[in-house]
């Protein structure tokens, strides 16, 4: 198993995620110190908010290109869909970018004059942030892991030094500043590792795109919206409805240790896609690793979660001080989250690799309604621990939606559901 991992990259591309880290919430795990627990908790709102409308601008169509080129198709055709994809983002970016600026002046967002402004600022990363997504996943497809992880970490180097010298001088300004500046010059390396024969040649015959293409990135840019809301509900509701800023802001540094966690998983799942859609024609190779691989992924989630949890134990005291010692709690708390979501982790990639993205999108309109509404009345019956407990509560309850939906998946591309003999 570990030859395997091995040899497909995951080693690379899990120490080049933890580099990840170090840009947006990660970065804030280091330059904390810097900031106060208010400016701790506004950043993390400001990135919280841009995420999303990351998800619009980006309109699914990462998901499309990591679908289609994970493919057998040839190259050539590969590189039509990525131009193909670049140009269309970009239309899409652009009118993501526009109704940002226009929200956030107009303050139907935040809740405060403060935080809309620089959230107009903020928003200049969308047009980058969806360009690098297409040009990271069309290398995932091409399973260039190792040539992916090299670029990222050229990228994540880069930024760390910018973003944290940055707000070392200028603070909260700083940061905000040094990081739109680390997504346009991350774009680079990315365009480097994907060479011009994919981005100019266009070779003769190679014409269309597939009617799957828009249906695809249609229904991911809709589940992806769903699931940025569902895994951000904490954030958004604890800006409209809690006073205390600066606890937000301890509970802000506990959501960064889990991002630490969830790279793990992240990386598993960026290995996985593109197998699991070259196979998605195979059943008995499909179902096979759809269990072995998930049954890993919950086993390793379990050995991450203690170890990251022994880590912050020490860490959080003695770095920050005895003002955060709130911030082991949520995250104790968030952390059984954590290993919650990695239980149907592996699933979700699976669906994605048979391109029943539909099935996704209704299972996340179900969980995230139910994680929104627990969340708000946890908060009024506990405060802030009870939204840690409605993160956790949820997970579980999206955990049994998503063995569900994997079901009838499996029903709807094979014929029945997750029965498997190991052999």
């Amino acid at each position: 198993m570990i030859r395997s991992a091995y040899h497909k990259g995951f080693f690379h591309l899990l120490s080049v995620n933890f580099l990840t880290q170090f840009l947006g919430f990660g970065t804030t795990l280091l330059v904390a110190k810097f900031l106060s627990p208010v400016e701790l908790g506004e950043i993390k709102i400001l990135q919280s908010y841009s995420g999303l409308f990351v998800v619009l601008g980006g309109f699914g169509i990462n998901t499309a290109v990591l679908k289609i080129c994970s493919e057998k198709h040839d190259e050539q055709y590969k590189g039509h869909i990525l131009r193909y994809a670049l140009a269309r983002s970009m239309l899409c970016a652009t009118i993501a970018l526009g109704l940002i600026v226009l929200l956030a002046l107009t303050g139907a967002i935040t809740s405060s004059r403060h935080l809309s402004l620089w959230l107009a600022v903020y928003g200049l990363i969308v047009p980058f942030a969806v360009v690098s997504e297409i040009l990271t996943v069309f290398i995932q497809a091409l399973k260039q892991i190792r040539e992916m992880a090299r670029a990222q970490a050229v990228i994540k180097g880069q930024s760390f030094v910018l973003i944290v010298i940055c707000t070392w001088l200028w603070g909260f300004r700083g940061f905000v500043l040094a990081t739109i500046s680390a997504y346009i010059v991350g774009v680079l390396p990315l365009l480097r590792q994907v060479g011009l024969k994919y981005l100019t040649t266009v070779a003769g015959g190679v014409t269309g795109i597939p009617k799957l293409f828009s249906h695809i990135a249609l229904f991911s840019m809709l589940a992806n919206g769903v699931s940025l809301i569902g895994r951000y509900a904490d954030i958004f509701i604890l800006d409209h409805f809690v006073s205390n800023r600066a606890e937000i802001g301890y509970y802000s540094l506990a959501t960064i240790f889990i991002l630490g966690a969830m790279q793990v998983t992240h990386t598993v799942q960026s290995i996985a896609t593109p197998y699991f859609s070259e196979h998605a024609d195979e059943e008995i190779w499909f179902r096979r690793q759809l269990v072995i691989n998930q049954i890993r992924m919950a086993g390793l989630s379990v050995v991450v979660a203690v170890l990251l949890y022994g880590v912050a134990f020490f860490f959080v005291p003695y770095f920050y001080g005895r003002a955060y010692h709130s911030t082991l709690l949520y995250l104790a708390i968030l952390l059984i989250r954590y290993v919650v979501w990695s239980c149907y982790a592996i699933l979700g990639v699976a669906v994605v690799g048979l391109g029943l993205m539909r099935l996704s999108f209704v299972g996340l309109i179900i969980s995230t309604s139910i994680n929104l509404c627990l969340t708000y009345f946890l908060l009024q019956q506990f405060g802030i621990v009870g939204v840690a407990w409605a993160q956790t509560v949820s997970a579980g309850i999206h955990l049994l939606i998503g063995i569900i939906i994997t079901q009838m998946a499996l029903r709807r591309a094979f014929g029945h559901g997750l029965r498997v003999v190991l052999k």
